[in-house]
């Protein structure tokens, strides 16, 4: 792997983490605003706008990241299921390797891997 692929891959990493970071600060700044029961106001609408333009730019984020694990990991003699396996495994990891989500990042890795295979 060359320096400029590895730069590349952390960038798209960071990113994908600061997103996130961003759309979480978001949705607890309008949480706050519901528990004050400022729903109607200018600045719940202008909260909601912001957690909006936040969850869009983490989806961008995801899967650009989505795209660059998979280009990383498909091979000519790997088959579908070690696809998945790969990407779920990296599901996990960025996730925090919580417990109990086997099920749950198996089910993302297939939808992303077939996502991957029908566009590319």
């Amino acid at each position: 792997m060359t320096a400029s692929v590895t730069r590349e891959s952390r960038n798209l990493q960071n990113s994908y983490r600061a997103t996130f970071q961003e759309y979480a600060a978001k949705l607890n700044t309008l949480q706050g605003l519901i528990d004050r029961g400022a729903t109607g106001t200018d600045e719940f609408q202008a909260a909601l706008d912001a957690v909006e333009a936040a969850r869009a730019a983490h989806s961008h984020a995801r899967d650009c990241l989505a795209k660059e694990l998979m280009r990383r990991t498909t091979s000519v003699t790997a088959g579908p299921e070690q696809q998945i396996r790969k990407t779920a495994r990296l599901i996990w990891e960025f996730a925090g390797r919580p417990e109990g989500t086997a099920e749950r990042d198996w089910q993302k890795a297939e939808k992303l891997v077939r996502s991957a295979a029908a566009c590319c």
